[in-house]
């Protein structure tokens, strides 16, 4: 009997510390990153993750525990609070904080690190990136670091060897500096190509670089005023050199934040430095451009397609008739958060004086590229 009781007592107390071990004892916390999280209420559904950016219309959106981003209308967004600090820069203001409503699906309102509530347009939003002490990596410090710059560099390259030999590249930068009225903008397009067979000599085919660099002061939402110089050569066209330093005024018509048309126009001038025995240009322009973007959202199988492009034309004022034309069209598909592919237009027209070389010049490349 007294050996039964003893035995009664040990289970029992074996049972009891299970249990303790098991429902009273300590669990393990969850991780720094399942305990921080984003919520948003769309259609009554509650969202967990993590705010990726803000486009012009959508709200990127990554799920916990489930791969790839959601992009979602602001619109559909019920409500928002994120557990992450961002930094947002707008309208020459810099802050950190959290964001803890959506009004009218065009204001966030922001609790900044100092306690203060900002109400803050999304249109007026030219960064919007997770704060370094939530995120020390280092894209994410270079994202901190340059806040107003966005972009795209990509790159095309060919290499052929056995009895043909070719090299090619091409290399495209496309960038933009845009803070409260002031906005930077860069073109950078070169291509180098040369080929070789077995019974000619090696012949460069390209050797071309074509760029820009634009300033606008904008005075409203709408209208701007710009300085820009354009240069270029291309070395199988005859062109040593090309600098048309030109002003003017510009207006923006807005169809949405990535849906505009941007005409300008101003004077200018063209000098134009050739190769061989040409004679040199110099020649007074009117500056007639034309810059665009249109961004569709849910295409079947693309998910996201963006169109932009540009023309320059210079058409001289003297009575010469001398003009230059440079245009470009792109179709760009983002493939991933930062990788994308492009296929490229670029359209030259301009009085050559070599007839062999002829007005007009076409291309078409492929192009993949890094956004950042």
């Amino acid at each position: 009997m007294i050996k039964n009781t003893k035995l009664l007592w040990c289970v029992t107390i074996y049972a009891m510390m299970t249990m303790a071990l098991l429902g009273g004892g300590k669990i393990d916390k969850p991780s720094k990153q399942e305990e921080i999280r984003d919520t948003i209420v769309v259609h009554g559904m509650v969202l967990h993750g993590r705010v990726m950016g803000l486009g012009s219309e959508r709200l990127a959106f990554k799920l916990n525990y489930a791969e790839g981003i959601n992009h979602i209308k602001y619109s559909d967004i019920e409500s928002i609070h994120t557990k992450y600090n961002y930094h947002i820069s707008y309208k020459r203001i810099e802050t950190e904080g959290r964001v803890v409503a959506i009004e009218d699906g065009k204001y966030l309102k922001v609790i900044d690190s100092e306690g203060h509530a900002r109400t803050i347009k999304i249109a007026d939003i030219d960064n919007f990136v997770m704060s370094v002490q939530d995120d020390d990596s280092f894209e994410n410090r270079i994202r901190n670091r340059f806040p107003y710059t966005k972009g795209t560099m990509a790159l095309g390259f060919e290499i052929e060897n056995g009895s043909n030999k070719k090299n090619k590249v091409d290399v495209l930068i496309n960038s933009r500096y845009k803070k409260a009225e002031s906005e930077l903008v860069f073109y950078f397009d070169y291509a180098y190509e040369t080929t070789e067979t077995e019974n000619t000599e090696k012949v460069q085919n390209k050797d071309e670089l074509a760029t820009f660099l634009t300033y606008k002061y904008h005075k409203t939402n709408h209208d701007f005023y710009y300085t820009t110089i354009a240069a270029e050569y291309d070395k199988p066209r005859h062109i040593e050199s090309q600098f048309v330093p030109s002003v003017g005024y510009g207006y923006r018509f807005k169809f949405g934040k990535s849906k505009w048309l941007e005409p300008s126009i101003g004077i200018g001038y063209a000098t134009i430095n050739y190769t061989d025995s040409y004679q040199d240009k110099r020649f007074a322009v009117a500056a007639l451009n034309l810059f665009g973007k249109y961004q569709w959202e849910e295409v079947p199988l693309l998910r996201t397609l963006i169109v932009d492009g540009f023309m320059l034309y210079y058409p001289g004022l003297d009575y010469e008739k001398d003009w230059i034309m440079r245009s470009n069209l792109n179709f760009t598909v983002p493939l991933f958060d930062f990788f994308s592919v492009k296929l490229a237009f670029d359209f030259i027209n301009d009085s050559n004086p070599n007839p062999e070389v002829g007005n007009n010049k076409t291309t078409t490349k492929l192009l993949f590229g890094v956004d950042f």
